[in-house]
């Protein structure tokens, strides 16, 4: 018997060594945190709608989203913006960074080049009149986003206008800002060509467009009709206030029509979020304008992709990445710089990005790496890898030890 119970310890100390060595294996969950040589944080991809109630169950520790999410959370005492995008580094990478841009299919601006032009003139005239008169675009934007209601939340209720302040401070309209070239859009080209370097977004950039559009805005040239009138469907994300201009642009269209003389009208205009719109020339039908509602960049890029969208108001990044795979799109121009943030819970001690560094790599070291949630492929997912990246943070995908391309 005792030589039976000896063989069986053997064996059982065996085993409890072969578990140990398999903990400590770097690929290894749970016993053993630091599997990294480098602190990392983890990476959950969420909806938008949904950040403020994960960060106020405790479900995760931060987020980077678009506003008016942003300053939805800090009014409703959840959140704390903490960082805004020219906060992050790399150093001045996202300061007159295009956040946002309208994109139209290739095939589109070659059949109608005049309607492709018409829609950049009005886009731009947009943010003009965005800039100009900034409470009608925060009456328009608060009714298009929330609705006429107050906004519910755990802690009360909130007036969209009071949001829709707050969150225009947080953004700068301009339709002069370049596309920034994104790690993984850069990624993505290297795996494609099997080499490395560096990519330049302006060559997407379709140039003949804004030139023909401005010279419709200062009314050098005149708009031709196309004897069929055409459809176009644009899609868009109705939960951003990036794009606010062209909320205004249609919501506010009789101010278009009476000074540049061509306009996009609601077909409705009772809705605070119209669908089908016209587009008019002089009082002339050009073409009718769906505005298609979308939940991401990405899949609204894909659609485009799919021939089922004309054209999109959406984020550089997502753009970006999807040219780069093939979709037969073109950038026109950018819609704003700015317009997201990074926040913490509001009883956070956090101040700053440096804040947030400090704490991401203590977090790391005790084994509980921060949990930052943003939505897939966006700009802001970019935002979180290349700061993260500049801070020697490892980004990996919540719930994994996988690291997202490039980090």
């Amino acid at each position: 018997m005792g030589e039976f119970h000896l063989i069986r310890y053997l064996i059982f100390a065996g085993c409890v060594l072969i578990a140990i060595l398999l903990l400590m294996h770097p690929s290894a969950p749970g016993f053993f945190p630091h599997r990294h040589t480098t602190p990392s944080v983890s990476l959950l991809y969420a909806s938008s709608g949904s950040m403020a109630q994960l960060l106020n169950t405790g479900q995760i520790d931060a987020f980077l989203i678009w506003e008016p999410v942003v300053a939805n959370a800090e009014l409703s005492g959840i959140g704390k913006r903490i960082a805004v995008p020219s906060d992050l580094p790399p150093p001045g990478k996202w300061d007159n960074a295009a956040i946002n841009i309208l994109v139209l299919r290739e095939d589109v601006i070659e059949a109608n080049p005049d309607l492709a032009a018409l829609l950049s003139a009005l886009t731009t005239a947009a943010i003009d009149h965005t800039n100009e008169d900034k409470a009608l675009a925060e009456n328009i934007t608060a009714n298009w986003v929330y609705g006429k209601g107050p906004i519910l939340t755990p802690q009360g209720t909130i007036d969209p206008i009071t949001v829709e302040q707050r969150s225009f401070e947080n953004m700068v309209f301009t339709a002069d800002a370049a596309p920034p070239e994104a790690s993984i859009v850069q990624y993505t080209i290297d795996s494609m060509t099997g080499e490395s370097g560096s990519y330049d977004p302006l060559v997407w950039v379709d140039r003949t467009v804004t030139t023909r559009a401005a010279s419709f805005l200062n009314g050098t040239t005149v708009p031709a009709l196309d004897s069929v009138i055409p459809t176009l469907n644009i899609g868009y994300i109705p939960s951003s206030d990036n794009y606010a201009p062209v909320y205004v642009m249609v919501k506010d269209s009789q101010y278009f029509c009476d000074k540049y003389g061509f306009c996009i009208v609601p077909d409705d205009p009772s809705l605070s979020r119209p669908v089908s719109c016209t587009l008019l020339l002089n009082g002339t039908v050009a073409a009718h304008i769906n505005l298609i509602m979308g939940q991401s960049g990405g899949g609204i890029m894909t659609t485009i992709g799919q021939n089922a969208l004309e054209g999109a108001y959406v984020g550089s990044v997502p753009a970006e990445l999807q040219i780069a795979l093939g979709n037969p799109a073109s950038i026109i121009q950018s819609i704003n710089t700015g317009g997201s943030g990074l926040v913490v819970p509001n009883g956070s001690p956090l101040r700053s990005w440096t804040d947030f560094v400090l704490w991401a790599k203590d977090r790391s070291a005790a084994g509980r790496p921060v949990i930052i949630a943003t939505v897939q492929s966006s700009i802001q997912e970019e935002m979180v890898r290349e700061a993260c990246a500049y801070e020697n943070i490892t980004v990996t995908l919540y719930g994994t030890d996988f690291e997202t391309e490039g980090s």
